[in-house]
């Protein structure tokens, strides 16, 4: 329990999270219109929820449309916004190239991701594992980073890079992590992950201009709502993607 959501399993591997709307959409919530806040509740407690009026939320797919040069662009513009409002803590700042103890300890691991992007055929490093359930937050830091890169292979057009991490996390997460946490790199193998963090994958993809200051200033507010510091290092492993992808789009055009 939280003091705006709480989770609750419903079978083996599948977990919701019912919380006020300030939650966002994602793909394990779902949204209370009880006036009551959920975190007047206690362990124990009986609710009585009706999916009556209810909503379904599915992402919009997001396809990779900006060429090496606007990618590179995108990425850059990324880059300086997130060098002016800094991650708070996680692996977050991998993004713009910020040092923490954490992500000292975690660059051996990232390293061996990015020589594993780079390359598009080798097996999965096994260096990586490192990454499972480390960091911060119920969804630890390094659950976030993998989640994100799965998410941004699936917009940079590399479904089978993808499917191949999601395969070879879901035998070594339950050693790893909590379920919780494994429940949201399930659904990010899927291609879905919090709107937040949709939102800035699209733009970070998108073939038009670069993001405005301002627009990715309210972009990232957003993502550092969700969670301890799940957005920030989601959106790491996302970037992490598109660094190799704007690489890739401009070696094919040369």
């Amino acid at each position: 329990m939280f003091r705006r959501s709480f989770y609750l399993r419903y079978s083996e591997r599948r977990f919701v999270c019912l919380g006020d709307g300030t939650l966002g959409r994602g793909p394990l919530n779902a949204l209370l219109a009880e006036r009551r806040k959920p975190g007047a509740l206690a362990i124990g407690d009986r609710l009585a929820v009706s999916p009556k009026g209810s909503r379904l939320w599915r992402p919009r797919r997001i396809e990779a449309r900006a060429d090496g040069a606007r990618l590179a662009a995108n990425l850059d513009s990324l880059m300086r916004a997130a060098a002016r409002r800094p991650a708070r803590a996680g692996l977050g700042g991998a993004i713009e190239g910020a040092h923490s103890p954490l992500l000292e300890h975690a660059r051996p691991a990232l390293a061996a991701l990015d020589a594993w992007l780079a390359d598009g055929r080798a097996a999965v490093p096994w260096r990586a594992r490192d990454l499972i359930g480390l960091g911060p937050g119920l969804t630890p830091s390094g659950d976030d980073y993998l989640g994100g890169l799965m998410v941004g292979l699936q917009a940079a057009g590399r479904p089978r890079e993808a499917a191949a991490l999601w395969q070879w996390l879901d035998t070594r997460a339950p050693a790893r992590t909590s379920a919780i946490s494994r429940a949201h790199l399930a659904a990010a193998a899927g291609g879905e992950v919090h709107e937040a963090l949709h939102a800035c994958v699209a733009a970070l993809f998108a073939a038009k201009a670069p993001p405005r200051a301002a627009r990715w200033s309210s972009l990232l507010a957003r993502l550092d709502a969700v969670g301890h510091c799940s957005g920030r290092d989601g959106l790491a492993g996302v970037a992490a993607v598109a660094r190799f992808a704007q690489l890739d789009a401009r070696s094919r055009r040369g």
